[in-house]
């Protein structure tokens, strides 16, 4: 999700992250761009082992029926390619502590078309809604960085201050070049990390409806999920939601 409009490249998997809200300690975190997807990747299928809301979500990019089944293996699959279509097209992959958090970001230079769905619903929402709003949020001439996909390896608890990092070493950057950030929070409990990290909510939205129930299982008649469009400025930006 180009300064005059969000990218067509819409992020999935912003949900998951185990962030813990106490005081860190002072120990310096290692903040690196890579280009080692296969660490990334296995630092990002640990964070997401356990998603229906992200399974969803990469199903529908490559198209497979809902009611199909759709291995672990073939989802992690999935999850590989986008990082290196993100990474061919110049987006950052960053990890953070030795990749006990990566991250991957399309910078206001660095932001690419993604390919639609053949699903004309899922197209609205992902590629139309939430560009449209983005554009309506931002200022004009405001560029931003888009967070495609962030999470942390849920294997090491012990290991603590590496999500923050990327935040705060991104929100640096934003705030220096006058930029902003976006990111879609695909589940509620996703939504309450980024607000902590500073991050207001300007739209929610329902995805998934009368496909799937709230646990990704198939169900014509399903609540789906809620998502929310969140950005990150500076300045106080109308329209946020309470």
């Amino acid at each position: 999700m180009n300064v005059v409009s969000p990218p067509n490249s819409p992020g999935h998997e912003h949900a998951e992250l185990e962030v813990s809200k106490q005081r860190h300690s002072r120990t310096v975190v290692p903040l690196n761009q890579t280009h080692d997807i296969v660490k990334a990747c296995e630092c990002l299928n640990k964070a997401f082992a356990y998603s229906p809301a992200n399974d969803y979500l990469l199903k529908k990019f490559f198209n497979v029926p809902i009611q199909e089944k759709c291995s672990k293996e073939r989802i992690n699959s999935m999850l590989a390619y986008h990082l290196h279509l993100y990474d061919d097209f110049g987006a950052e992959i960053v990890e953070a502590n030795n990749y006990d958090a990566v991250a991957v970001w399309t910078t206001p230079k660095s932001h690419f078309a993604q390919d639609k769905t053949n699903d004309p619903v899922f197209n609205q929402i992902f590629f139309d809604l939430l560009s449209d709003k983005t554009k309506e949020v931002l200022p004009p001439g405001v560029g931003y960085y888009y967070l495609f996909i962030i999470g942390k390896d849920l294997t090491h608890p012990e290991i603590r201050g590496s999500i923050r990092k990327i935040f705060e070493t991104y929100k640096a950057r934003a705030d220096a070049e006058n930029c902003a950030m976006v990111l879609e929070a695909i589940t509620p409990k996703a939504k309450s990390v980024y607000e902590y990290f500073g991050f207001k909510n300007y739209l929610d939205f329902q995805y998934g409806q009368n496909e799937v129930d709230s646990e990704g299982n198939y169900d014509p008649h399903g609540e789906g999920f809620t998502g929310h469009l969140m950005i990150y400025y500076k300045d106080e930006l109308p329209g946020a939601l309470p």
